[in-house]
């Protein structure tokens, strides 16, 4: 078995990362090395800090099955395809959702229709705002962008969309607020068998969400297919792209509903909160901001806008936002795998039942990797003369959406609406600290590391 702390009776070193937890994980890793043993109550939880040994660890069949909270299977019942465990259902999803669903033309589809929309409207408000002396809040105001493309991009935008329709798309985005606030809390039943037997209001609570958000997903799928004049064969949205396979057998409507859940769910925090990261560091450095104007100026122009196809012309803004990815990782543990049989990494034994955490944090801030890799240096991600991208970025230690079997599916909709936030917000805006003096960068653990809530000073650059 892995080396690692003993513990306290009964918690094991769960009060050891009660706060800051990634921070703290990172702290005892140091101490016990790239793999090893840290006891959650009465889980064996195995941390892997190498990058090397996380790509051999999460490409093995063995460490593909999910550990799921008390809290989540109770939302989900395991069926979805972030939480299934692994088999022939979670194939099937994971095949659709790569091969089909968020295929390149469906997004460029939904970027056309609503992303670009919404995003343009943000950037217009924030720039009315600091015209009129207000200081805007990215974190609140790009929460809202993003729920609401997320939102479009699946469900579309109605000509006719009746105040029903309005209404579910309002209480489906509170059901997501209360995933983000509540569902992700240690729930410490999860690791102490015995409190199971004691009265539990979070799951009470987490059963009667799981079916407010179920039914009201359920609703909005059902109005969507019976839509007037609907076409198939021409989706508006990404739910017409799956009832478009469910007619030809490909899905079930069920599935239709849990795919629906996941992308709200997983794509409506990440990417906000890398938005809000990367504005954070820019504002902190003026004079890295500077230059990602002068690239916009230089390359788009004043009488243009950018697109997703200029992110190799925009060599520094993509270099920029790939370092905030780094530098502030957003998901610093993943979400925990767990051992379906007996396996074997780095040559410790693994036992069956384990939960595995891959330590990204620790990977993206390792010495070993990284040069200065506690400083915010975007050159590192510029690609060499005579090469179409840098050494960074195809590196083993780069796990920004993390590796193996469970990686990411949805990661082509998270860049395109990741990087159009970011281009069309420098490109007609300039961010400032209030004070003309840096922010703090401290983190907030969730389900999604996020900064301190913050509000910047926006001018128009024209």
């Amino acid at each position: 078995m892995p080396p690692g702390p003993r513990g306290l009776p009964i918690f094991g070193s769960l009060l050891d990362i009660r706060h800051d937890t990634h921070l703290s994980i990172d702290r005892l890793v140091k101490r016990y090395g790239d793999i090893c043993l840290l006891r959650f109550g009465s889980v064996p939880t195995v941390i892997i800090s190498d990058a090397d040994l996380l790509h051999e660890a999460f490409g093995k069949a063995e460490l593909a099955d999910r550990w799921v909270s008390e809290i989540m299977d109770t939302l989900s019942g395991q069926k979805d395809l972030v939480l299934a465990p692994y088999g022939e259902h979670w194939r099937q999803m994971q095949r659709f959702a790569n091969r089909e669903l968020l295929s390149a033309r469906n997004v460029d589809n939904v970027r056309e229709r609503h992303i670009e929309t919404v995003v343009n409207d943000l950037v217009e408000r924030m720039g009315e705002m600091g015209v009129a002396g207000e200081l805007v809040s990215p974190p609140a105001m790009t929460a809202l962008s993003n729920a609401t493309l997320m939102f479009r991009s699946l469900f579309g935008q109605p000509e006719n969309a009746t105040d029903e329709f309005l209404q579910h798309r309002d209480r489906l985005l509170e059901y997501i607020s209360w995933i983000f606030s509540s569902a992700t809390a240690t729930n410490l039943a999860d690791y102490i068998p015995w409190l199971r037997f004691l009265p539990n209001n979070a799951l009470k609570e987490a059963a009667l969400q799981a079916k407010i958000g179920g039914a009201i997903i359920r609703a909005l799928v059902d109005a969507a297919r019976n839509r007037p004049n609907l076409d198939l064969s021409s989706p508006t949205c990404l739910v017409e792209v799956m009832l478009a396979r469910e007619e030809a057998g490909e899905i079930t409507d069920v599935m239709t509903c849990d795919l629906c859940m996941d992308l709200l769910i997983a794509g409506t925090d990440t990417s906000a909160q890398t938005v809000n990261w990367f504005l954070l560091l820019l504002a902190n450095r003026p004079e890295i901001q500077a230059r990602v104007h002068e690239e916009m100026d230089r390359v788009i122009g004043r009488d243009a806008v950018p697109t997703v196809e200029d992110r190799t012309r925009l060599p520094y803004v993509f270099a920029c936002l790939a370092e905030s990815m780094r530098y502030r990782t957003i998901g610093p543990l993943g979400l925990p795998h767990k051992a379906s049989e007996d396996t074997e990494i780095g040559g410790y034994r693994i036992p069956s039942g384990t939960q595995v955490l891959g330590n990204i944090y620790s990977i993206h801030h390792d010495p070993r990797y990284w040069d200065s890799p506690h400083e915010f240096i975007p050159e590192r991600f510029l690609p060499q003369e005579d090469e179409p991208m840098s050494a960074a970025l195809t590196s083993q230690a780069y796990l920004p959406f993390g590796t193996g079997h469970r990686r990411c599916p949805g990661r082509r909709l998270a860049e395109t609406t990741v990087w159009l936030h970011i281009t069309r917000m420098m490109h007609r805006l300039r961010f400032e600290t209030p004070d003309s003096e840096p922010l703090t960068e401290d983190e907030v653990f969730g389900l999604a590391i996020a900064p301190k809530p913050y509000s910047l000073r926006v001018t128009r650059r024209w």
